[in-house]
């Protein structure tokens, strides 16, 4: 599936944000001279912009244009709770290199105990997959996912190294929607020591995913436990008028 123009569009202006072209407080070109630039549409352009200040980089300012709000910082990441992203697309957004190992794999049936941790209804065929990935070479979280199995029949271990996302979206069409997530503080466990490296830490950052496709089908139950070194999140929060 070939990538969207707005999308182009929102890397190109991002960058330039980054690399200071923008600078900080400034105001970006116009939607008309963004427009002339990229040779599209106008609604193209308010897409690309709409996920920049879903993002935190600008803001729309009424009868103004459009300012730049993202101040660098070495510890900033970008990708928020608001936002629904693959790991891989998490590590690019943020220019690291991700890295993941398929711990665990299996296919198995849905009991009354997982049934009511996860949301899928009891006799349910699902897969199971641990996975440890990697930013950078370090190892920063352990997701532990389970999927219905009869919306990706061919998962494998190879395609869950890779992206179960793209395969999902790119190669069976599907349009994922929504997440439903919580997000807490657990003591580590046997596992966490074992892959995460946590040293004098005792405790790790949890977040329990429930994800849906465009029919409003929970096909993803995935629970992510994160390095307290690593876990850190931007969140845009907007007051209501």
């Amino acid at each position: 599936m070939p990538k969207a123009l707005f999308e182009d569009i929102y890397l190109s202006i991002r960058e330039k944000i980054k690399d200071g072209t923008y600078p900080y407080q400034s105001f970006i070109p116009s939607e008309s001279e963004l427009i002339g630039m990229y040779s599209c549409s106008r609604n193209t352009v308010r897409r690309a912009l709409a996920i920049l200040a879903d993002e935190g980089f600008v803001q729309p300012i009424h009868g103004k244009g459009v300012r730049v709000i993202w101040y660098p910082d070495y510890r900033d990441v970008i990708g928020s709770f608001d936002g629904l992203y693959s790991f891989e697309e998490y590590a690019a957004h943020n220019d690291m290199r991700p890295g993941t190992i398929v711990r665990e794999f299996e296919r198995l049936v849905c009991g009354k105990g997982l049934a009511g941790y996860t949301g899928f209804d009891e006799g349910t065929e699902l897969y199971r997959m641990v996975r440890t990935r990697s930013l950078d070479g370090f190892t920063c979280q352990i997701d532990t996912s389970y999927l219905l199995a009869n919306i990706i029949p061919d998962l494998s271990p190879t395609i869950a190294e890779s992206s179960v996302y793209k395969h999902l979206e790119e190669e069976l069409g599907m349009r994922i929607l929504t997440c439903r997530r919580q997000i807490t503080v657990g003591l580590a466990n046997e596992e966490d020591r074992r892959y995460l490296n946590l040293g004098p830490f005792n405790c790790v950052a949890v977040v329990e995913n429930q994800t849906y496709n465009s029919d409003g089908l929970m096909f993803e139950f995935t629970q992510v436990r994160s390095h307290p070194d690593t876990f850190r999140y931007c969140v845009v929060s907007r007051r209501q008028a």
